[in-house]
């Protein structure tokens, strides 16, 4: 950021903050700024996990505020925050629910922030000619709540309390596919509400040419196809490569170490430690078995129950 603040200074600069991380930070640092000035603070909140998990969002508040009695630092109460701080509240996935939950959801949430405006939005979508038209940060406005939490919230706050059992991460790298079926009965049987998050890219025996993105926040999961593997373009007879584009995808597939040309699984999953560990431990065993990848290689197929249409976002 030094950088481009010595060599060019935008009109306005976006930053996406992870899911999981305190706003506070960024506010105060961002409130004795000499050059930079926070125009608005905007928080998305899934609205279908607080449909599904705390019950059309009136089970949030009375969460919160029992964590706040016993003097506990848990997922509610980031969430709340997030939500007090923020100056637009972006209620996601209005697609998914009917016009009447996704208003109920705006109401039970709203007395955390009574001043705030809340849009529904589909795939977290905002015009910019809106996001431009917001009025500055009102940081007055959560003055007390600063002060009330400056002495506890850190620029690690998604690390919260990870000795007692809260919030923890895991990766998964692996050049392995998954197992169709058991990577879905994993989904569906062993993902609780601890699982907070949790993305990566993965691929699929009965698809090796699809790079697929495994992208779930709470109970609700995206499974998007976002490319073609080098190695499945170079497999492909019908590729139309040229020689020299034979060739330069080649070297890039030859830099890679898997068994599977560029073909991989990394996935990071964000949550509760007791549920992340099971959790974790269930995804690894759902890669296939050397036993079951020499099947797969002699033309074996395996059940794979996962939606095969594409759908297409302009």
């Amino acid at each position: 950021s030094k950088n481009l603040r010595r060599h060019y200074l935008p009109d306005v600069i976006l930053v996406e903050t992870s899911g999981g991380s305190h706003p506070l930070p960024l506010i105060k640092y961002l409130q004795t700024h000499e050059r930079l000035k926070l125009k608005s603070l905007l928080s998305r909140v899934d609205t279908v996990m607080l449909n599904d998990d705390y019950n059309g969002g009136k089970a949030l508040i009375p969460a919160f505020q029992e964590n706040l009695f016993h003097g506990k630092r848990r997922i509610e109460n980031l969430l709340a925050e997030q939500i007090m701080f923020c100056s637009t509240l972006l209620l996601t996935k209005k697609d998914r629910l009917s016009f009447d939950i996704v208003t109920d959801v705006a109401k039970a949430i709203h007395p955390l922030n009574p001043y705030v405006n809340v849009i529904a939005v589909s795939w977290g979508n905002l015009k910019l000619a809106e996001l431009l038209t917001l009025p500055d940060y009102d940081f007055n406005r959560v003055g007390l709540l600063i002060r009330e939490l400056e002495d506890t919230i850190t620029v690690e706050e998604a690390k919260i309390s990870a000795q007692n059992g809260e919030i923890i991460s895991r990766v998964i790298k692996d050049d392995r596919p998954f197992h169709p079926q058991r990577l879905w009965e994993t989904y569906h049987y062993f993902m609780g509400m601890g699982i907070y998050r949790s993305k990566g890219f993965f691929w699929l025996p009965g698809r090796p040419d699809m790079a697929l993105l495994w992208n779930q926040a709470a109970g609700s999961i995206n499974l998007e196809f976002i490319s073609y593997w080098n190695s499945g373009v170079l497999a492909d007879p019908d590729n139309h490569l040229t020689h020299e584009e034979r060739s330069v995808l080649q070297k890039k597939v030859n830099k890679t170490m898997g068994r599977f040309g560029d073909r991989r699984c990394h996935l990071t999953i964000i949550g509760r430690s007791d549920e992340v560990h099971d959790f974790t431990s269930a995804l690894i065993n759902c890669f296939l078995s050397e036993e079951e990848i020499v099947w797969w290689q002699s033309g074996g197929v395996f059940a794979d129950p996962w939606p095969v249409n594409i759908s297409r976002l302009n």
